[in-house]
């Protein structure tokens, strides 16, 4: 017994030898994450901003459980209903409760714009890295196919690759993917070049460091602060195309609950049945604007110039 004690206080012992090595080395790392916590509970709106992006995010997870009715349960007794206490959002012409459908459709918006800005942070961020890094002909090819894609309106190249490919969501997603990528690989490229000439880096070159583990190491995550600020900005961006998509007939396809979809179906009864359309446009509006309050804390903290 003594012996099993003995053998536990000398593991504690060193977990917390382990904890407090780290801390002492990565002392600088967290007090500027301190420091940039009390700078963004100073900006009321980045703080409304965030309290609206979480709040949508639990409703996506649990919108099963918070919905009164099902994604897809109609009741065709009820079509068209004004909000009451059974449907407070109302009914739409097919008899769905507006409400539950929002719910469900949060779910479908946010993993549009998740996954379509992650994806397009991995891909542009590999081309821009790789772009600043090696300079000359690598340089000039890749930002050359970048410009391909700029040149285009984003709308308009995302509605003519979503005509090719057919109708669904996942298509949407590909659409704009392809769309979004040459933003950030602009952005990372800007960052590689000035950050490659650095004294770090030629002391990396120096030791024999590979140019895989100096752009992985070094380039990329150098560059993170104004990715993370652009990507935030983007999210709301992203839920609004994939919805103007949607609303135009490329995305969401009838019946399924994704906001686009439902303003799209509401439209046609603006005049006479508002509530169809007006429900899902303010779930629009206040996810956008969440994510844009919450990107312009980041930015303000972010910079150099706010932090002193």
């Amino acid at each position: 017994m003594a012996v099993e004690t003995q053998e536990v206080i000398t593991g504690q012992k060193k977990k917390g030898s382990i904890i407090k090595n780290w801390s002492d080395k990565n002392e600088s790392r967290i007090k500027e994450i301190r420091h940039s916590i009390r700078l963004f509970r100073k900006s009321p709106l980045a703080m409304l901003g965030l309290l609206i992006i979480v709040l949508f995010l639990l409703v996506a997870i649990f919108a099963p459980y918070i919905a009164p009715y099902g994604a897809e349960e109609r009741n065709w007794k009820e079509l068209k209903q004004a909000p009451g206490e059974k449907h407070i959002f109302g009914t739409d012409d097919t008899g769905g409760d507006i409400f539950s459908r929002i719910l469900y459709g949060s779910r479908t918006s946010l993993y549009i714009g998740f996954s379509v800005v992650s994806v397009a942070i991995i891909l542009g961020t590999l081309v821009g890295a790789i772009s600043g890094y090696y300079g000359g002909k690598v340089d000039e090819l890749m930002m050359r196919i970048t410009d391909i894609f700029l040149a285009f309106p984003s709308l308009v190249l995302a509605m003519v690759i979503c005509a090719f490919l057919g109708r669904s969501v996942e298509n949407v997603m590909l659409a704009m993917t392809i769309v979004w990528w040459p933003a950030y690989a602009r952005l990372v490229r800007g960052q590689a070049l000035s950050i490659r000439e650095r004294k770090y880096i030629e002391a990396a070159r120096a030791i024999g460091a590979s140019d895989f583990r100096i752009i992985t190491k070094h380039l990329a995550p150098n560059s993170f602060s104004p990715i993370i600020v652009q990507a935030t900005m983007d999210l709301g961006n992203v839920i609004l195309v994939a919805a103007g998509l949607s609303f135009i007939g490329f995305g969401a396809k009838p019946g399924q609950a994704e906001w686009g979809r439902m303003i799209s179906e509401g439209a046609a009864y603006m005049l006479n049945q508002p509530w169809m359309a007006t429900f899902p446009g303010l779930a629009i509006l206040i996810v956008c604007l969440g994510f844009n309050l919450f990107g312009d804390g980041l930015r303000d903290i972010l910079d150099p110039r706010q932090r002193r």
